[in-house]
């Protein structure tokens, strides 16, 4: 998968020149055009074999993607919330997620990400998609939604991004309403493992930061967290991340 996505790194062109937002949206354009089944290496192997497949399965384990659903997702959305999605991607989580909503958007700075999205989701009439130009939403969504999803996303933004995002929750979430995001977290063994192997801070090798960090910035933003995760060695993402629920 590392040698996937250098492949493609080596396709943009002015990289030094592109802000996180930029660099990621020409990197995920680049991933969903190219994107094939039978080429891309998966770090679940198991899957290869599976017919149901959706673009970012190659990622993690279906298993632990599934549980992360079941608990910091489900939880909190009931058919009667509009729900979104930053960084709906291949539409992974989505398709688990939207049918159990009153509306559902799928946000996402990749148009070739959205396009993906659109194949697996279009039985579902209730399921909108905005390509974002950065970190930003139209102010037709404030205090428009009652819980905001972001998974296998926040792992790749800088901490400015991070931050945007965080300030845009507090204004797009209605009172009372969630979010749950996932980022890094070096205080995790796979986090240090997979820290301590890079030579440098790349966007596809994850950018990565600390709890506490997190703690913060909902702290400034006004949103208090509800729900954190803890260190787990039999699931992939918490032995590996952080996942936390702010509510505003």
């Amino acid at each position: 998968m590392k040698k996937y996505l250098k492949q493609l790194k080596k396709k943009l062109t002015g990289v030094g020149n592109l802000s996180n937002t930029e660099y990621n949206k020409n990197l995920w354009d680049r991933y969903a055009k190219r994107w094939n089944r039978n080429s891309i290496p998966f770090e679940d192997a198991k899957l290869v074999r599976e017919n149901d497949l959706f673009l970012g399965d190659e990622w993690g384990n279906r298993e632990d993607v599934e549980w992360v659903v079941e608990n910091y997702i489900k939880p909190f959305i009931t058919k009667q919330s509009v729900v979104a999605e930053i960084g709906t991607g291949g539409g992974r989580v989505a398709s688990k997620v939207a049918p159990l909503t009153k509306e559902f958007f799928c946000f996402d700075i990749s148009q070739e990400m959205l396009k993906k999205a659109k194949l697996v989701l279009n039985h579902y009439p209730h399921t909108h998609y905005v390509l974002l130009k950065n970190a930003v939403f139209p102010k037709e969504f404030n205090n428009r939604f009652d819980f905001v999803y972001s998974f296998d996303v926040f792992v790749h933004l800088d901490l400015h991004t991070i931050w945007a995002y965080m300030q845009e929750f507090a204004r797009i979430l209605k009172k009372g309403g969630r979010v749950f995001i996932h980022t890094t977290n070096l205080k995790a063994p796979d986090g240090w493992k997979r820290f301590s192997s890079q030579d440098e801070y790349k966007v596809e090798g994850h950018y990565f930061i600390v709890p506490e960090v997190i703690d913060v910035l909902a702290h400034r933003s006004g949103l208090k967290i509800i729900k954190r995760s803890e260190i787990d060695p039999k699931n992939f993402y918490l032995n590996r991340d952080y996942l936390v629920v702010l509510e505003k």
